[in-house]
């Protein structure tokens, strides 16, 4: 009779054990549950704020990147015209295929999210190893895509304009700009024939072009980068 309830005793204490190991491995599950549910959660937010955050870098490089080709295409024009008569062509279509040679356009990027996101180690909560990676590296590859234009910048302003400083008029090339339509007419007119004979003058258009050309291919490759991030975080969003 004794150890009829002994072993009932251990029955129960056996089951009441049983049943508290499986409420506390439930409550575990569920604890797990919700916070997983909850990163992802997070992610998808973040997904959603860099895929913003990239389509705005992405349009504003593309305009950057038209206006450099722009250029480069207009000092191509340019150095066709060298040890070639001139008088024929408008003075003012000179001036203003100039003015896109010397303009400096830089592409400043809309970063702060995921420079937040690195910096505070958020990142972690991308799932996706590529775009991780790609996201790490994406400051340096802004800088390989823009480094080139301190070199322009010191070509046209340590160079090319006190060159042409009295002989090509700045007042008329400005006047092709948007915001400076208003401006007086200068008080003579470019020489262009001095211009185009200039072999120093060829030189510096050459490597003035010659740089914005490479300006567009490094821009290219970053927008395939950009691209390629695009379509790791739309495969990642959940619809």
């Amino acid at each position: 009779m004794e150890q009829n309830k002994i072993r009932t005793y251990l029955f129960y204490a056996v089951g009441e054990i049983a049943l508290v190991m499986i409420g506390i491995l439930l409550a575990l599950q569920v604890n797990n549950w919700n916070e997983d549910r909850i990163r992802k959660a997070s992610e998808q937010d973040i997904l959603k704020n860099l895929k913003s955050e990239l389509i705005v870098n992405k349009e504003e490089l593309q305009v950057i990147q038209k206006k450099h080709q722009r250029d480069t295409d207009a000092g191509m024009y340019f150095l066709s015209l060298f040890n070639t008569d001139v008088s024929n062509i408008p003075v003012s279509k000179l001036d203003s295929t100039l003015l896109f040679i010397e303009s400096i356009w830089t592409f400043e990027p809309n970063d702060g999210y995921m420079k937040s996101l690195i910096g505070s180690g958020k990142i972690d909560l991308i799932q996706n190893v590529e775009l991780k990676s790609l996201l790490a590296s994406f400051d340096g590859k802004v800088i390989d895509a823009t480094q080139e234009m301190d070199i322009i910048v010191a070509l046209v302003g340590d160079r090319l304009w006190p060159a042409i400083d009295g002989k090509i008029s700045s007042s008329n090339r400005v006047q092709f700009f948007e915001d400076y339509l208003d401006f007086p007419v200068g008080s003579y007119t470019s020489d262009y024939s001095w211009f185009f004979k200039n072999r120093s003058m060829e030189d510096l258009i050459s490597n003035i072009t010659s740089w914005k050309s490479g300006m567009v291919a490094e821009e290219e490759a970053l927008i395939e980068i950009i691209d390629r991030m695009i379509y790791l975080i739309d495969n990642n969003l959940e619809n």
